[in-house]
């Protein structure tokens, strides 16, 4: 998925079977819209030290908001949030599933109607212990693979691994419940869709469709849906 193959559309967007749609979401906007934000999200913000981090948590909150109120046909600053046990939002008595993931100055939201969903993005340049994250997040057939790496190979494959394990495992809403050790994905991530079979809630191995997205020079993203029959398509939300 190409940065050409992003979109522009009208503001009511419409959801085919098989769609799954994926908004990227500019988050350094000097001024943001916080009438949809809720108080809840008022006060989260004002708790965050960082004023670069409160602007990027309200603008994308607002996005959030606005894009799942144009779906719904709500107002945005109606949309009533509940949350699964392991703190995954969801709307109640709605078919809707969505995801959003932000990291520094950008923000995905995924949207789909008939199936789980789960979508992470993670800046390139991130500062990370390499060789600790890779035996905190890897199984062992992982992990040799990892090895055959140049050295100079091994941060970005470390992060577009973790983006196609944190991808998956928010579309299930477990959490860290599930550790990332658990289960497999490629490694090297060479930039291909993957097929997987990863184990479902009850622990049965189902098809899952592991999608990269270019959606910055600067950004590394996966997006993480059950079965194989469905197709992303990808807007810019701002």
């Amino acid at each position: 998925m190409s940065t050409a193959d992003w979109q522009r559309v009208q503001p009511h967007p419409v959801l085919a079977a098989g769609d799954i749609h994926v908004w990227r979401i500019r988050l350094d906007s000097p001024e943001s819209d916080e009438s949809p934000l809720s108080e809840d999200e008022l006060q989260r913000a004002q708790r965050l030290l960082d004023a670069r981090k409160r602007q990027q948590f309200r603008a994308g909150r607002a996005a959030l908001r606005n894009l799942l109120g144009a779906y719904t046909g709500t107002p945005p600053h109606e949309l009533p949030f509940a949350f699964g046990p392991h703190g995954k939002p969801f709307l109640p008595d709605s078919p809707l599933q969505f995801n959003f993931s932000n990291s520094g100055e950008l923000g995905l939201l995924a949207v789909c109607c008939d199936r789980e969903v789960g979508i992470d993005i993670e800046y390139r340049d991130r500062n990370i212990s390499v060789q600790r994250l890779a035996a905190h997040i890897f199984t062992a057939d992982e992990a040799a693979a990892f090895q055959q790496l140049a050295d100079a190979e091994r941060h970005a494959a470390l992060l577009a691994a973790w983006t196609r394990k944190e991808a998956y495992i928010k579309a299930l809403g477990r959490g860290f419940s599930l550790p990332l050790k658990s289960f497999s994905v490629a490694v090297p991530a060479d930039g291909e869709p993957a097929v997987l079979q990863l184990p479902d809630d009850a622990g049965s191995p189902q098809p899952w469709q592991l999608i990269p997205l270019t959606v910055h020079p600067d950004y590394l993203a996966t997006l993480a849906a059950a079965g194989t029959d469905w197709t992303p398509r990808c807007f810019d939300g701002q």
